[in-house]
C-alpha cells in the first residue's frame, strides 16, 4: 500500500466519521428537545459492583462514554492523517481502523432515541451485530498493530492483513449471539460470552504490549517503549469506556484513553522521525 492510497483511505474514514457524528448529533439533539429519549426502568450490570456514589449505574454516564468514543474516532483519524501524512507506519494504518471501530459505539446513542429495546426485531439484531463488529474490529486491529510491530521492516501485504482483520471481525459479529431479553446498564446490547470477550481482549492487549516491549529492546529505542506504554493505556481505556455505566468509569476510561493515545501517537511519530 502506497502512502497516497493509505492517506486516501484514512481521509475517507475521517469524512465518514464526521458525517456519522453530524447525523447522530442532529438525531440526538432533536430527540432531546422533543423529550422522546426513553431509558428502560430495569437494567443489568455485567459485573456486580457496589451501588455507591460515582459507581452506581448511570445511563447518562453510559451515553457520555459513547459520545466520547464517537468524537475520539474522528479526532484520531484527523490526527493520523495530518501528522502521519508522509510517514510510512504500519501501526498508524491499524490504529486508523481501530478508530473506525470506535465510531460504531455511536450506535449506542440511537438505542434510547428510537427505543430499540422495546422491539426485539431483526433490526435490533442487526444493530447488535454492527455494534459487536465495531468492537471486534477495534480489538483485532489493536492486536494486529502490536504483533505486526515485531516485523517493522516488513511493509508488504498490508492490504491482505487489513482484509483478514476485517473478515475476522465480521465472522465474530455474525457468530456471537445477542441476548435480547436483557438491557445492559451501559446503554448497549448484551452479547453472549461478553465476559469472555473482554477477558480475551485484555489478555491480547497484554501480549501485544509485551511484544512491543520486546521489539523496543531489540532496537534499543526508548521512544518505542513509550509507544508500547501508550498502546497499553489506550487499549484498556477503550475497554473501560465500552462497558462504562457510571460516572467514575466514564471519567477514568476517558482519561486513560486520551492519555494513552497522546503517548502512543507522539512517540510513534518521534520513532519514525528519528529512525
Amino acid at each position: 500500500m502506497t502512502l497516497v492510497s493509505r492517506n486516501r483511505i484514512i481521509l475517507s474514514l475521517f469524512i465518514l466519521a464526521v458525517a456519522f457524528i453530524l447525523v447522530t448529533g442532529i438525531i440526538f439533539v432533536l430527540a432531546l428537545m422533543k423529550g422522546t429519549i426513553l431509558f428502560p426502568e430495569t437494567t443489568q450490570r455485567l459485573f456486580d459492583l457496589p451501588n455507591v456514589p460515582l459507581l452506581s449505574p448511570n445511563m447518562s454516564a453510559a451515553i457520555l462514554s459513547a459520545i466520547v468514543l464517537l468524537l475520539y474516532s474522528a479526532v484520531m483519524l484527523g490526527i493520523s492523517l495530518v501528522n502521519f501524512e508522509k510517514t510510512r507506519s504500519l501501526e498508524i494504518t491499524c490504529f486508523a481502523f481501530f478508530a473506525l471501530g470506535c465510531l460504531f459505539e455511536g450506535i449506542r446513542i440511537w438505542l434510547p432515541v428510537f427505543n430499540f429495546w422495546a422491539n426485539h426485531s431483526p433490526r435490533y439484531v442487526l444493530i447488535g451485530e454492527l455494534l459487536f463488529f465495531g468492537r471486534a474490529l477495534s480489538v483485532v486491529n489493536l492486536l494486529a498493530l502490536s504483533l505486526l510491530a515485531l516485523e517493522l521492516e516488513n511493509k508488504q501485504n498490508i492490504e491482505m492483513n487489513l482484509l483478514v482483520v476485517t473478515a475476522v471481525a465480521t465472522l465474530l459479529a455474525r457468530l456471537t449471539p445477542i441476548e435480547s431479553l436483557i438491557v445492559p446498564s451501559n446503554c448497549s446490547i448484551r452479547f453472549g460470552y461478553e465476559k469472555m470477550f473482554l477477558t480475551v481482549a485484555a489478555i491480547s492487549f497484554l501480549v501485544g504490549f509485551l511484544s512491543m516491549i520486546y521489539q523496543s529492546n531489540n532496537r534499543g529505542s526508548q521512544e518505542y517503549t513509550r509507544v508500547a506504554v501508550g498502546f497499553l493505556l489506550l487499549s484498556f481505556g477503550y475497554l473501560i469506556l465500552i462497558q462504562a455505566d457510571s460516572i467514575l468509569f466514564c471519567a477514568a476510561g476517558s482519561i486513560v484513553l486520551v492519555a494513552g493515545s497522546i503517548t502512543f501517537l507522539v512517540n510513534l511519530h518521534r520513532f519514525y522521525t528519528w529512525k
